[in-house]
């Protein structure tokens, strides 16, 4: 038994040092510098929003496969909302991303987030999405 406990220590160690890589890259993209540029004033364009769409779905490949397989209900909208989660943004930011002006949205995303992990007996991953 103490094996078993080990190893899902050290899966979950292993995942969130990928999903920690993964950011690491984010942050060289140019969504990442637009965001840095100007989310914090205003929303992503629809032709802005579809370009961080991209280079997160490039990037996060094996976040995002982990969520799909772990959490098969959460939407494309959820798994975006995740990424840029994991790379520490705050809500309006992620609002802004998102094409919202106010954080009111991005609040209850994570909650019916939470909700379908939950209920797909997979919190853990949403521990270490949301995890600082």
């Amino acid at each position: 038994m103490k094996e078993l406990i080990f190893d899902v220590f050290q899966l979950k160690d292993l995942i969130l040092d990928l999903f920690q890589s993964e950011c690491k890259l984010f942050m060289t993209t140019d969504s990442s510098r637009l965001i840095k540029q100007k989310c914090n004033n205003k929303c992503l364009s629809p032709d802005e929003r579809q370009q961080l769409n991209r280079e997160v779905r490039y990037v996060f490949t094996r976040l995002i496969k982990t969520m799909k397989e772990a959490c098969p209900s959460l939407t494309a909208e959820d798994i975006t909302f995740c990424c840029l989660a994991k790379l520490g943004l705050d809500n309006l930011l992620i609002s802004h991303c998102m094409g919202d002006v106010n954080k009111q949205p991005v609040n209850q995303r994570k909650y019916r987030i939470k909700k379908k992990m939950e209920e797909s007996n997979c919190i853990f991953l949403f521990e270490l999405i949301f995890s600082t």
